[in-house]
């Protein structure tokens, strides 16, 4: 069931963080003319790029670049949350820390920024997370994400110019890699419902007698049947013996 806290999380999160992006870049483009860019980007495998593993998301080099992360990052996200209440913190955390360091110790030696690494991972996990854990929520969740972003898979691909492929298919894996260290984690409607299978199987087991319902009443019969022979027996010896 959705609560409050959840709807208002729902709103909240994907929209705070888009709004922190803007905020960013505003102050980048029109105020440094780059240099957070240049300074707070993803520089691979050095020590002064450490810092890109977290803020490289919120920077973008162009208008163009941003508003192409904008609607996949909210719509995401909010999948992200809406659908995993309990786990969207420490999956969204994971994803984007882990897609970082892969782009930091694996990318080119380029610097890397932009969200879309992040928009690959939760688009990885909320894909393969329906695989995994075989919830009917999280199916219809894979369905739906694998219809609207399937066409992103081409993204993983090097070859265009300004583009950083890889943290496209480091995303990817990171998501997919999320989605199954995730799958034994239960939300409230699956531990609802296995508590539920559970009762269920306690009630048959209580219903289910150790013996077919029978077995007593046919040992009853065939008490009396042996009975009713013996004590014909014991007249028919009588009647022989009176004759």
């Amino acid at each position: 069931m959705l609560s409050k806290r959840n709807l208002g999380n729902v709103i909240r999160w994907p929209l705070g963080l888009l709004a922190v992006m803007y905020l960013v870049f505003i102050i980048d483009y029109y105020l440094t003319g780059g240099l957070l860019s240049a300074y707070y980007g993803l520089h691979t495998r050095e020590l002064a790029g450490l810092p890109g593993i977290i803020t490289a998301p919120f920077l973008h080099g162009g208008w163009g670049h941003l508003l192409s992360n904008t609607i996949p990052f909210v719509s995401l996200t909010g999948l992200l949350v809406f659908f995993y209440p309990r786990l969207w913190p420490r999956v969204l955390a994971s994803l984007w820390l882990g897609t970082g360091v892969l782009v930091w110790v694996l990318g080119r030696h380029v610097t890397h920024i932009g969200a879309s690494g992040v928009v690959y991972a939760l688009a990885a996990f909320l894909a393969f997370s329906g695989i995994f854990r075989r919830d009917f929520r999280a199916i219809v969740v894979s369905l739906l994400v694998l219809f609207y972003y399937g066409g992103m898979i081409v993204g993983i691909l090097p070859g265009e110019e300004g583009v950083s492929w890889e943290s496209h298919l480091l995303g990817l894996v990171m998501g997919v890699l999320g989605a199954y260290a995730y799958r034994g984690e239960r939300e409230e409607h699956e531990v609802i419902a296995q508590r539920k299978k559970e009762e269920k199987e306690r009630q048959k087991r209580r219903k289910e007698p150790f013996l077919n319902t029978d077995a007593f009443d046919k040992t009853k019969e065939e008490r009396q049947n042996e009975a009713f022979w013996q004590k014909l027996k014991e007249l028919s010896e009588r009647e022989r013996l009176q004759r």
